[in-house]
């Protein structure tokens, strides 16, 4: 967990892409991944919502989605500086591909 006596933010080493500054991502970065990848699935989950007949399979697979990533962002701060970059650059990739596979 974070130090609330650390005035330091967080940072890990990173393969995560464009947010790289000196080879380090901070903990908010991390956590704005997962948050977007998040944010994709509200979105398809009000889209398909407001459908004439909603997919109810769909709507349960995009609510266990989203609940994994809220699980996956209540544990980055007891994850290692190397998960905290795996994390990052998982979350990148997964963004990427969910807006390639449904507008």
């Amino acid at each position: 967990m974070s130090d609330p006596q650390d005035p330091q933010p967080r940072s890990v080493p990173s393969s995560a892409g464009p947010e790289e500054d000196g080879g380090e991502v901070g903990y908010a970065v991390v956590a704005e991944h997962v948050r977007r990848v998040m944010s994709w699935y509200s979105e398809q989950i009000s889209t398909e919502m407001r459908s004439a007949v909603p997919d109810q399979q769909r709507l349960r697979q995009l609510a266990a989605e989203r609940l994994a990533c809220q699980d996956e962002l209540r544990a980055l701060d007891d994850a290692e500086p190397e998960e905290l970059a795996r994390i990052a650059a998982e979350y990148e990739e997964r963004f990427t591909q969910l807006r390639r596979s449904r507008p």
